[in-house]
């Protein structure tokens, strides 16, 4: 374990030497060993394990090494995350704000559903779920709209990765039930989820886009089920949809609005 620590520690010591101060930077494995003060023999196995995952690229040419396209892809993910909080957040608060309940921001990692930010209802009866509850992506609104707006094959890929004999949910839910309801859900554009994770509530899920045109998120508004009735259960579905509308296009989302 030492020794692994050891060898990630040079990684990161590369990867840092390696960052681009204004223009692009790119090194030789004798001159990065040199700066590190790090064996040559090192610095080159290092450097190939990070070649082979993307995280630097050789010149053919020159075989001199630069940061490769993975830093960029996993910085853009966490860009995309704190833009989504930021952009979110006064939506939140206002779709709080017209429906009295709690509203929550939503994100995928793997196969779960994360809650990254809420606006707490002022309703003395509540939902209040805590940031950072994980679920699978098939249980809860929040999580399944996400789910059900992935690309066919990372779907069904989720989805054959799941254990459904083990359901974490408070009531029995198939593979064939969730395949209904993720069609349901793509023509409605939102989800809606009763007594799946918390006994007596409702839940209510829009998806949100990025500039990729790809779901990053979603959009939430749940509460005690004894106040999401007929009318109730319209107008919350349209203000979520609205609000996560506005948050994709304010993320630079260019697909067509639901609301045309």
């Amino acid at each position: 374990m030492k020794r692994l620590s050891g060898v990630i520690s040079k990684a990161i010591q590369i990867l840092d030497l390696l960052l681009p101060h204004g223009t692009e930077k790119d090194m030789g494995v004798t001159e990065i060993s040199k700066a590190l003060g790090m064996p040559v023999q090192s610095v080159h196995r290092i450097l190939s394990s990070l070649s082979e995952h993307g995280f630097v690229t050789q010149d053919p040419k020159t075989k001199r090494y630069k940061l490769g396209l993975s830093i960029m892809k996993y910085g853009f993910l966490m860009w995309d995350s704190i833009m989504l909080r930021t952009v979110a957040r006064p939506y939140m608060e206002e779709l709080s704000r017209l429906t009295k309940e709690t509203v929550y921001l939503s994100v995928r990692e793997n196969a779960e559903g994360i809650y990254i930010d809420s606006v707490d209802s002022p309703q003395i009866l509540k939902i209040s779920e805590p940031i950072g509850l994980r679920l699978p992506l098939f249980i809860g609104a929040s999580n399944r709209v996400i789910l059900a707006f992935l690309s066919p094959s990372i779907q069904k890929s989720l989805m054959d990765s799941f254990n459904w004999d083990e359901i974490p949910a408070l009531k029995p839910l198939t593979r064939e039930y969730i395949e209904q309801e993720l069609m349901n859900i793509r023509q409605k554009g939102y989800a809606v989820t009763a007594d799946e994770a918390t006994e007596g509530t409702t839940g209510i899920g829009a998806p949100i886009f990025s500039y990729e045109n790809t779901v990053i998120g979603s959009l939430n508004v749940a509460g005690p089920s004894i106040r999401f009735g007929e009318q109730n259960m319209e107008k919350y579905s349209n203000l979520a949809k609205k609000y996560a509308d506005l948050i994709s296009n304010e993320l630079g989302y260019r697909g067509r609005s639901r609301q045309e």
